[in-house]
């Protein structure tokens, strides 16, 4: 059987230590604060990077650095026979045509797979596709398999306006007038793009709309849910405990590191869920 390494990159929400006991190796992209770039987990920590964000730093996000994905390539193919590659979703990086066009350097050794998936759920990818291994999947198979039939929704709610503000997806006016007005945003993650769901008054009329619309499924039992925290966890186990009552049951919790985080703010809450592939 073909030895196959699974690789992501650091929008899947995995700290260095989180990624070694699970057996998924990671790239880190670059993060950029007041103009200073630093490879997240490796040159800032999550903690630093939260305390400078809400301190009103200005921070973007780059793709990774090209080199230093061809060196991570290069070493994994010093044990294993393939790597599998499961970058950002192509509709919010440029990570995975830059990718694909590369692989076909490494004579099929290398294989890029776009699943559309960002935080969490792109490690729970992983997961499922390091079981495809154990059970001798080759790596187009599995590729075949994920492009075809994964599929993520989510919903992020911001506290506020701010980062959507520095980002350029919001003008500093619309800024000012919807932090007034107390509006919300639900930004939904669908196909792989991120885009305006609704806006609404008060954190809490968000929650159960985001609830309610990740719900609207015919069986539960063909998904899995979950709830990613962006460093306030009252209001992410509120939304854990009522997405657990309608469903019923457990919904996992796991925290927003700083690639998604850059985009929304800290404070954001996640919900969402993850279809179950059949393989």
């Amino acid at each position: 059987m073909k030895t196959i390494a699974v690789l992501t990159d650091s929008s899947a929400d995995l700290s260095v230590a989180e990624a070694k006991s699970l057996g998924i190796n990671i790239i880190r992209m670059p993060l950029i604060v007041d103009e200073t770039q630093y490879l997240e987990e490796v040159e800032i920590d999550l903690e630093t990077f939260i305390a400078k964000m809400r301190a009103g730093s200005d921070v973007k996000t780059s793709s990774p650095i090209l080199g230093d994905l061809f060196a991570k390539w290069e070493e994994l193919l010093k044990t294993h026979d393939e790597v599998i590659y499961i970058p950002i979703s192509s509709g919010l990086s440029s990570s995975f045509n830059t990718a694909l066009a590369v692989s076909k350097n490494y004579d099929g050794k290398v294989v890029v797979i776009d699943a559309k998936f960002v935080c969490y759920p792109l490690t729970m990818l992983c997961l499922d596709v390091l079981d495809m291994i154990s059970k001798g999947y080759s790596g187009v198979e599995i590729k075949t398999i994920v492009e075809k039939d994964a599929e993520l929704w989510a919903c992020l709610m911001p506290y506020n306006l701010n980062a959507l503000m520095k980002g350029g997806r919001i003008s500093p006016a619309v800024a000012a007038l919807g932090n007034l007005l107390k509006i919300v945003p639900l930004l939904k993650v669908e196909n792989g793009a991120i885009d305006i769901q609704d806006k609404v008054r008060t954190h809490k009329k968000a929650y159960d709309k985001a609830i309610k619309i990740c719900t609207d499924v015919e069986n539960f039992d063909d998904y899995r849910f979950l709830v990613v925290d962006g460093d306030c966890m009252k209001e992410s186990l509120e939304v854990a405990k009522k997405l657990e009552k309608i469903v019923n049951a457990p919904v996992e919790i796991h925290k927003m590191r700083a690639v998604i985080m850059s985009h929304t703010g800290p404070s954001t809450v996640a919900c969402g869920r993850v279809k179950k592939l059949k393989y």
